[in-house]
């Protein structure tokens, strides 16, 4: 008798186990496929689309929506902790305006260190402007003048014009304040220059002095009448002459042809008017006075309100 040897293979009632095992090894080679398919992207996690959107100082986001659930694209990120940012300082319309604010002060600190004139100073601190620094100030001026006209004075002569009435004038000052010259009220000495006229410019470089110095201003009314203002002739405009000469004397501004001089019968520069306290005249002088003539004229005029 022959002894059989078990059977190391399936038989034929065992097939659907064989499939079954077949089966299951297909699966597994795929999967181990998919697996390599994807390996290299494991690491990078899509962000969502954000789309039109407007960031503001505060990082806020104005337009659209953010999913903040979503985690954010990360490319081969490090593995410590990312710093973390400085957010840039909130502007309010406040700190805007204190940041102008500083600035102008530093301009001015600027300006008085350094002694250049910066506009913003005129500005801040009191927002006048003087009537003459208006772009065509001494174009435009204009004078009301009541009276008869006066006849020139002719050097050599008497005067015809003594005892007159003074002609009536309201002008305005360089201050843009109206001036009012005749009539009845205080003895007054009228000084007419001419700001091109070289005798004028020393006659104002003498006398700032002695006015500046004395009671001469407190004891006599005195006006500067400008006239014959010109501004195609030297040492144009006239107030910067003045102001860089210091003339304390109230300055009353001519029209540009001359009415107010022409009025009272100016010849020539410097020219010297006296109207008493009835608003007549009683001195027509031409040519310079210096300190010693005007300091006499002075008494003179101060003695006539005593008599009066």
């Amino acid at each position: 008798m022959m002894e059989s040897l078990p059977n190391k293979f399936f038989s034929a009632n065992n097939l659907y186990k064989v499939a079954i095992f077949l089966l299951c090894l297909a699966l597994f080679a795929l999967l181990i496929g998919c697996s390599t398919e994807v390996e290299p992207a494991a690491n990078v996690i899509a962000e969502p689309e954000i789309s039109k959107l407007q960031v503001t100082f505060d990082n806020t986001l104005v337009g659209g929506t953010r999913d903040l659930s979503a985690p954010k694209t990360v490319i081969g990120a490090p593995s410590g902790p990312s710093p973390k940012k400085e957010e840039p300082p909130r502007l309010t319309p406040t700190i805007v305006s204190n940041n102008v604010s500083k600035s102008l002060k530093s301009l001015n600190d600027k300006k008085l260190a350094t002694g250049f004139p910066i506009i913003v100073d005129k500005t801040l601190k009191n927002g006048i402007i003087k009537s003459y620094e208006d772009e065509g100030f001494y174009r435009d001026v204009k004078a009301q003048i009541k009276g008869r006209y006066l006849p020139k004075l002719v050097q050599g002569y008497d005067d015809s014009a003594l005892g007159w009435a003074a002609p009536e004038v309201k002008a305005v000052g360089l201050d843009g304040e109206e001036i009012y010259i005749g009539g009845e009220g205080p003895t007054t000495l009228i000084m007419v220059l001419a700001h091109w006229c070289s005798h004028c410019r020393n006659e104002v470089r003498e006398l700032a002095p002695f006015l500046n110095d004395s009671d001469s201003l407190d004891r006599v009314r005195m006006v500067t009448l400008l006239t014959s203002i010109n501004e195609d002739r030297p040492n144009f405009p006239p107030h910067t002459w003045l102001d860089l000469e210091k003339w304390p004397v109230s300055s009353i501004v001519d029209t540009p042809s001359s009415q107010i001089a022409t009025a009272y019968g100016v010849s020539s520069f410097p020219f010297f008017i006296v109207i008493n306290d009835r608003g007549e005249i009683v001195l027509r002088m031409a040519g310079r006075l210096g300190v010693e003539t005007l300091g006499r004229l002075v008494d003179a005029i101060g003695n006539m309100g005593e008599e009066n």
